[in-house]
Parts: structure tokens; sequence; C-alpha cells
């Protein structure tokens, strides 16, 4: 990996394309998602993709009054299970072939439905990243997340569970010492390298797991098959069940929960938090300084589904079939 050198957040590509995906099930989720993109200049200055899962007509009817091109994603592969699957999974096994699904820009940049945006520093940033050919990823790495400390074993566990399933003992023994890279939001130009290896590893993958396989493989893409890749900040990513963040009340956003208390740019709402109202969040600064209280951690120019708050998590959601996020 290299470091990110004389890069300004306000870099911009000349034609990239923001993509995120899902079924209907997913749909609230997704609204936030494209809304907190459309909200910020840097996601306003990218064309919109949405591969489509299963939604609604009415769902693909909002998606596209937001500008969106609609793609209907496909399985692309043939795998052991794959009809126990939900359609929703066709938004994992399509991300290799982005540049298909949606020709004609330079660069891509994935986002998964149950993130959202508040800062748009960090999607400039991953377009700066990307701009070299190196695939530009958060790792899951930060001095407040809870795995580096009582969640280590359950992290470990289950990640190296799905690395042994899927690509062997030996690998997972040496890649869970490696920081995770989260692939929930990563960009990449159209004519790298990575599309076509990642394809073939998660081809390859498939075949004998279905448990964070397109995850798993990107990591095999990047830590053994040694594609260039730029690892920003975790704020660019933030996964919220490994740290809850901080609200700092004065500044009215979410901060990372340890000192100096940075903005968080992409809030990624993995396992429950997606379908949590409020979490417990300490607050920073403002007369409640220091206090944990409730507060949504959902994208605050959203709407909170149907009267009666957040909607239900779909049966499964939690835990998606063929799918152990941790």
């Amino acid at each position: 990996m290299r470091h990110l050198v004389g890069v300004t957040a306000t870099s911009t590509a000349p034609t990239a394309i923001a993509i995120t995906g899902g079924d209907a099930a997913y749909f609230e989720l997704m609204r936030d998602c494209v809304g907190s993109l459309r909200a910020l200049p840097e996601g306003r200055a990218m064309a919109l993709g949405v591969l489509d899962c299963g939604l609604t007509d009415e769902q693909r009817a909002w998606c596209r009054a937001q500008g969106a091109r609609l793609v209907a994603a496909q399985w692309e592969f043939d795998f052991p299970g794959r009809d126990k699957l939900k359609e929703g999974y066709k938004a994992l096994v399509a991300r290799p072939f982005l540049p298909r699904y949606f020709p004609g820009f330079d660069q891509y940049l994935w986002i998964d439905s149950d993130c959202w945006v508040q800062q748009g520093d960090a999607l400039a940033l991953f377009l700066a990243a990307a701009r070299s050919g190196a695939l530009a990823v958060a790792p899951e790495i930060h001095r407040s997340m809870r795995h580096f400390y009582h969640a280590w074993k359950e992290f470990s566990s289950v990640n190296g569970a799905a690395y042994e399933r899927a690509f062997g003992r030996d690998i997972a023994e040496k890649l869970i010492r490696y920081p995770l890279i989260n692939a929930g939001v990563f960009a990449l130009r159209a004519d790298a390298p990575h599309w076509a290896v990642w394809a073939k590893l998660l081809g390859e993958a498939l075949q004998r797991s279905t448990d964070m396989t397109e995850q798993i493989s990107l990591n095999v893409l990047v830590y053994e098959k040694g594609l260039a890749c730029e690892p920003l900040p975790s704020r660019c990513n933030w996964p919220v069940h490994h740290a809850t963040p901080v609200w700092n009340a004065e500044r009215s956003l979410f901060v990372e929960p340890a000192m100096p208390y940075e903005a968080l740019g992409i809030l990624h709402l993995t396992l429950d938090t997606k379908w949590r109202a409020t979490l417990a969040v300490r607050e920073l600064g403002g007369a409640f300084d220091g206090q944990v209280r409730e507060r949504s951690v959902r994208w605050p120019g959203g709407a909170l589904g149907p009267p009666g708050g957040m909607p239900a998590a779909p049966a499964g959601a939690l835990r998606a079939p063929g799918r152990t996020a941790i």
C-alpha cells in the first residue's frame, strides 16, 4: 500500500459515478444514502447509478427523480446455494462488474445503501485516491474500534472463518492479522486491472462460500495478489457497530469517539445499527457535554419512513443469508 500524499479534499474526477443498490426492503436506507449524496456539492458533481435488486415501481420512480440511472443487477456467477439467497445478494456479486453495468465513466465509486455521507470531502478523497489507478478503500482500523479491545476474539473468529471457507486455512491465518478492508465504500478507475482479478477471485470463492465472499476476495486481491491500494482514514467509511460516533453539539455533526474528534465523512450503519431508531451516543459540548443520550444516527436530512418511526428490520436482515458481517 502507498500513502496518499499531496491530495486535497477538493480534488474531483472529470467523469465519475456514485453507485448504490439493493432491494425493496433496503429502500429506506437507500433513500438516505442517495439523499445525502445529492445534498452535497461533491455528491451532486457525480452521476448516480442504482443497481436494482428488486425495487418497487414507486421506488424506481423516486430514484429516477433524483437523476439516477437504474440497471437490473444479475447473478453473474453460478454457485452452490444461489437459489436460497435473496435478490439483494446480487448487489454484492455485481460489484466487480460496475463498469459494464454503467459504461462510459472514468471512475466508479460504490457506496452501500446503509451508508450516508456527512462530509463531502470523503467522496473527494476516494476519487482522488483512485485517480492513480489504485483501489481506494478505508480499512477497519482505528484506536476507538471495539475489535482492538474486548471484541478481538469475536472479530477474528468470524472473519477468520469466512477467510478459511473461501480461501483455505493458510490464507485465513495470514490475512486475519491484516486490517480488514471494508468493501462497503470503494473507488476505482474504469481501466484498473482490479476489476478482472476481483471477478476471478470472487467467482472461485463463491464455489466454496457465500459468507462475506465479495469482501474477503477484495482483501485477497490486495494482500495476496498485491494490486495497488490506497488506504484512507476510517472516517471515510465508519462502521458504526465497531465504535458508536460521538455527537458534537457545537458543530452539529458526528465525530470520531476519540480526540481530536475529527468529523466523520461517511457513516456506515453496519449490522443492527441500521435498523435501530436510536443508539446511546455520547455528546461533546453543548448543554449535555459528556452525557450519553439516545440519538438517531440516520441521515438527519431524510425521512424515517412511515408513521411509527424506523421501518422494521426485514426477516433475516440483521444477518442476511450467506453473509455474516462483522
